[in-house]
């Protein structure tokens, strides 16, 4: 056998070793962080992944054996991120939850959604923005030009749906209760900082059949009395997401109403670490109470829907 026919073997054999080796990866079962390997046909795994920036963002999934959902996604410069973990799960995604139209929510779903290529999306949830509204009145704390494109990319498309306060709806057997949205409450409650659009980012519920999760997006302080009562007679949730990253939100109040014993920060240690943002005490109080915080310094972090 002469030398390239050696080189071509080997390269066939190489190519054939690490196509074995991805196939098998993906059939490895994984683990939550309470060392439970869910049963994908009865439970979901919910994944909270750190943004390729490195900067504070939002991106999560929910899956089992026949479903596959996401949870904003990022900045735009995590959409290559996003894409690889879409493609992972057969480039469709059943349902697409986008809590609202800020750079770090919605920047990597503006892309995909823009240039999908061979991935899918059935559905997408958001919380029906006042584009208009907006645009008159200004976005104080983020670029105006990711809702801008946003919108333009979905104001005509019949997968959207702009959830209300108090909707209840059905996403792959979870049970999705609306607790927060685009709407005058928000417009009564607002605060002087007018930060109209992450105090109407969404607030939901995601129930399974014996579990729960609560989401609170970037929702900021100007919420908290009024967003405490619509939970406070709610069983107790398991897992929480923090309001806007773990600063300048809820009150302990509010999430000792939860009920939850495990917190998810959107935001690496340099923020829930450091003195100088209000997240890094948050983090210690529930450290101190023998509660479980999770930042990106340990992403990807999951927990079981049971």
């Amino acid at each position: 056998m002469n030398r390239k026919k050696i080189l071509s073997s080997c390269i066939v054999c190489m190519w054939l070793s690490a196509m074995f080796f991805i196939a098998f990866q993906k059939t490895l079962p994984v683990s939550d962080h309470f060392g439970h390997t869910p049963d994908l046909s009865s439970e979901y795994l919910v994944t909270q992944y750190a943004d390729e920036t490195g900067a504070q963002a939002t991106f999560y999934t929910i899956e089992n054996d026949s479903c596959f959902v996401i949870i904003d996604g990022g900045w735009a410069d995590n959409a290559d991120a996003v894409r690889k973990v879409i493609r992972d799960h057969d480039s469709h995604v059943d349902a697409w939850i986008i809590s609202h139209p800020h750079r770090d929510h919605a920047g990597a779903f503006n892309e995909i959604f823009r240039d999908p290529q061979d991935i899918v999306i059935d559905t997408v949830y958001d919380n029906g923005f006042d584009y208009d509204f907006v645009e008159a009145n200004g976005e104080p704390y983020d670029d105006i030009t990711v809702m801008e494109t946003y919108y333009s990319l979905t104001k005509d498309d019949a997968r959207v749906t702009h959830l209300k306060r108090g909707d209840s709806v059905k996403i792959c057997g979870l049970t999705l209760e609306t607790l927060n949205t685009w709407d005058e409450s928000v417009l009564y409650t607002v605060g002087e900082e007018k930060d109209y659009q992450n105090n109407a980012s969404l607030l939901f519920l995601l129930k399974s059949k014996n579990s729960s999760m609560l989401f609170c997006s970037d929702i900021k302080y100007d919420m908290d009395a009024l967003l405490t009562e619509s939970i406070r007679n709610l069983p107790p949730c398991d897992y929480v997401q923090v309001g806007h990253h773990g600063n300048w939100s809820f009150s302990e109040n509010f999430y000792e109403t939860t009920g939850a014993d495990l917190f998810f920060f959107d935001a690496p240690a340099e923020i829930t670490d450091n003195p100088d943002f209000p997240a890094c005490n948050f983090k210690k109080n529930l450290l101190r109470q023998n509660k479980a915080a999770l930042d990106f310094s340990t992403a990807p972090n999951r927990v079981t829907l049971r």
